[in-house]
């Protein structure tokens, strides 16, 4: 777990970023770590080829709203695409042993990580920690992370990585429209 992300987020962000986009292509394809998470996790153990196909459609869906946080796309319109998910996800109301009371999410297989994973995006934004977790602009990387930056303005995954390539290549583009014919 990264000690500076915020506890429940570290787990939506490990599950969106069981596909690695620039190596797999096809996020819907099935060439990903997803059935390695979900025995991991313990969330979705018994997950047939349609859950996780169902996994893999609400992991896009999903990746579409961290996008949106990170001001690529219209957020409200993100949200419908996880809509059909949230309206099937199943919960009941659980007591702590402190008393407090939780969502405790309800089926089995990819069902009950659907609903887990909400119940987890349900509390971060109830927290106000949501907005940070963000997908990176890079259309090639895509990849899911935590922004620390102190205004919440950061785009890239990493800026040494991702942030340095899209900054030269745009880079590269101004100078390529300024050359002489």
């Amino acid at each position: 777990m990264d000690a500076q992300t915020p506890h429940g987020l570290e787990t939506v962000r490990d599950f969106v970023n069981t596909v690695e986009i620039d190596k797999a292509g096809d996020p819907l394809a099935g060439d990903d770590t997803l059935p390695q998470w979900c025995e991991q996790t313990g969330l979705c153990r018994n997950a047939g080829p349609a859950g996780l196909a169902n996994l893999r459609r609400f992991r896009e869906a999903l990746r579409g709203v961290l996008e949106a946080n990170a001001g690529d796309g219209n957020l409200a319109e993100r949200w419908r695409a996880v809509e059909p998910f949230a309206q099937r996800a199943r919960y009941g109301m659980a007591i702590t042993p402190a008393g407090v009371p939780v969502l405790e999410p309800r089926g089995s297989g990819a069902e009950a990580a659907v609903a887990a994973i909400l119940a987890l995006v349900y509390d971060a934004i109830a927290r106000g920690t949501w907005s940070r977790l963000k997908a990176c602009r890079k259309r090639s990387c895509r990849w899911a992370f935590f922004d620390r930056s102190k205004n919440g303005s950061g785009a890239w995954c990493s800026m040494r990585v991702c942030g340095n390539r899209e900054k030269a290549q745009r880079r590269r583009e101004r100078e390529k429209s300024h050359e002489l014919p």
